[in-house]
């Protein structure tokens, strides 16, 4: 039979309309839409029998690639148009989306955390690795800071950002960036930098040396050959006029000194990253960044800090070593503009809370015409300069907005988050108060604004992500007297965020098979006789050869003030085959 398109045709409303096709077209949807489903469930994790991975080799030699800056106007542009836009078109991420199966991060171990990298490094957020509050204000120490008894030769004016500055080179031959705080504004901006870039480097991201430094204007002099833009466009020489400009607009003490972040200079940089895609003239660049678990968790790390401008731009690939030896390492940069700091003074209320063009809070306008009020149209004045605005009260940890949508945030899943805030949660009371000291503010009010925030939105962002995973974590095991003992923390319990009293249901599968339980114990830890173990365990483990892994599942589900059940966090054993003994190969939630 010979199909003949035309003769089917009919127009709707001026539309041509092919009955066969549309209804086949249903039915390939729906097919579409079941299969994408089935095939979106993540993952599971690579399970080694001795344990995680806990290195990703990305730190291989490679040749030393070419300064590369994309254009910031068009990501600007991209992020905030085209990306959002063909998001609407992306049948396979919106039915992911919708049925809670996003994609999952592409660089976590068996224990669904972060490998050490080129771009992140396990600090304060696990146990094993946790810093004391005395290293997390100390933060990158390289040189010191600046050295302030010699001379600063001053051999480029800061080009890029609304905030004023200049490099210079010390006595010691060191190179810093020197920036500063407006004029009406002491100690906002560089308070700010000092405390969110030694809270990012805590928790396990690069960071720039960065010090708080006090000078005087007379000991500056200008290098030679140094230039900089006219209005024209055109380079000229820079001079003693062009240093005073910035000067007069920058904010001094009352003795004539000038307090000033000093950033020590990276190295070799080879521009910003991008937050989509990965590096091509980096072979080691093999995760897409938008699946990479520590660009994406960085969510909720950077909600804390309100970091609104952790853009594209706000990043830099540095090459580290001789050409043809070193590799790209990765770094954040430039914190002037979190708390409650701005580049142009105070932040605003929507600061944090909606992108620059925000289409989707657009949309709500329209449809609602007007009458829909945001949050943050009720922000209150901000009532200290060196703290500028900012709050916690409106705070929502899930309705943190940088200036752009970017696209490692549009990809975050439940586990990214959680991830973020358990690295959010790991910062005590004390933690937060060493922080907020190195930012050696004169003002004790500004000290203690900033250190209670940071600590409202600190237990903010913990209920709500660990109320959107079940936060059972860092399991331990152990034997005592022939008991075998599994512990874990309930990190909701363990921080403070819900009292003692919760109850653990616990289940111990084989293979799907289920050999002990469902039954319900009110301590974080389960036991077992060593008969127990010895008989559940028989067959999990591995041989030098075995290509497949069998594994105890510890699955344990959590009710508070007797409600329903979460769903379970998985713990994964093996049986070490010269010992016998238990071995946790895998964390799932």
């Amino acid at each position: 039979m010979t199909w003949n398109n035309n003769q089917y045709r009919i127009k709707i409303a001026g539309i041509k309309f092919n009955p066969f096709l549309a209804k086949h077209s249903i039915q390939f949807i729906i097919i579409a839409f079941l299969g994408t489903l089935l095939i979106s469930c993540a993952p599971k994790p690579v399970i080694n029998a001795e344990g995680p991975y806990w290195v990703d080799d990305d730190r291989k030699p490679i040749p030393e690639p070419e300064f590369d800056e994309p254009n910031l106007m068009w990501t600007s542009i991209d992020r905030s148009f085209f990306d959002q836009g063909l998001e609407l078109f992306d049948m396979d991420r919106n039915v992911r989306k919708i049925s809670g199966n996003m994609t999952q991060a592409k660089n976590v171990n068996s224990f669904d955390e972060v490998l050490n990298s080129s771009w992140f490094t396990n600090r304060h957020g696990l146990p094993q690795t946790r810093m004391t509050s005395e290293e997390i204000a100390t933060g990158v120490n390289i040189t010191g800071g600046p050295d302030t008894t010699g001379g600063w030769t001053v051999f480029r004016p800061k080009v890029g950002g609304i905030t004023p500055g200049f490099w210079i080179e010390d006595a010691q031959d060191n190179q810093y960036i020197i920036k500063f705080d407006l004029k009406g504004f002491s100690e906002l901006s560089t308070g700010a930098t000092i405390i969110s870039g030694r809270f990012l480097h805590a928790c396990g991201y690069n960071v720039a040396q960065e010090t708080i430094v006090y000078w005087r204007p007379d000991n500056l002099r200008i290098k030679e050959g140094a230039t900089i833009k006219g209005d024209d466009g055109e380079k000229r020489p820079f001079t003693m006029d062009d240093l005073q400009e910035i000067l007069d607009s920058i904010e001094k003490n009352p003795d004539g000194s000038i307090r000033s972040v000093a950033s020590l200079l990276l190295g070799n940089v080879k521009g910003p990253y991008m937050l989509k895609g990965t590096r091509k003239d980096d072979p080691n660049d093999w995760c897409p960044h938008q699946h990479r678990r520590d660009l994406r968790g960085l969510y909720a790390i950077a909600s804390l800090i309100n970091h609104e401008d952790c853009k594209d731009h706000n990043s830099m690939d540095t090459y580290v070593g001789k050409d043809g030896e070193g590799y790209i390492k990765h770094f954040l940069m430039d914190f002037g503009s979190t708390l409650g700091a701005a580049g142009y003074g105070p932040k605003k209320p929507k600061s944090g809370y909606a992108n620059y063009t925000d289409t989707r809070d657009m949309g709500v306008s329209i449809l609602t015409l007007g009458l829909w009020k945001w949050p943050w149209e009720d922000g209150k004045p901000w009532t200290n300069p060196a703290v500028g605005y900012f709050e916690s009260e409106i705070f929502h940890p899930n309705k943190f907005d940088p200036s752009y949508a970017l696209p490692t945030f549009e990809n975050m899943t439940a586990r990214d988050g959680y991830w973020g805030a358990k690295i959010v949660m790991a910062f005590s009371d004390q933690d937060m108060a060493a922080l907020v000291k190195t930012g050696q503010y004169t003002d004790p009010e500004a000290e203690a604004i900033i250190l209670q925030v940071l600590k409202e939105r600190r237990d903010k962002i913990g209920r709500y992500w660990f109320g959107k995973i079940n936060p059972l974590d860092f399991p331990i095991v152990k034997q005592e007297s022939g008991t075998i003992i599994l512990d874990f923390d309930d990190l909701s319990v363990l921080h403070g965020l819900e009292k003692p009293g919760a109850v653990y249901q616990v289940t111990i599968k084989r293979s799907g098979e289920t050999l002990y339980g469902p039954i319900e114990v009110i301590e974080s830890q389960v036991s077992l006789t060593s008969e127990q173990w010895q008989t559940f365990s028989e067959g999990t483990g591995t041989s030098e050869n075995s290509v497949r892994l069998t594994t105890l599942d510890f699955q344990i589900k959590t009710s508070r003030d007797n409600k329903k059940w979460s769903e379970a966090a998985v713990f994964k054993l093996v049986r070490d085959q010269s010992s016998g003994q238990p071995r946790i190969v895998a964390i799932e939630h």
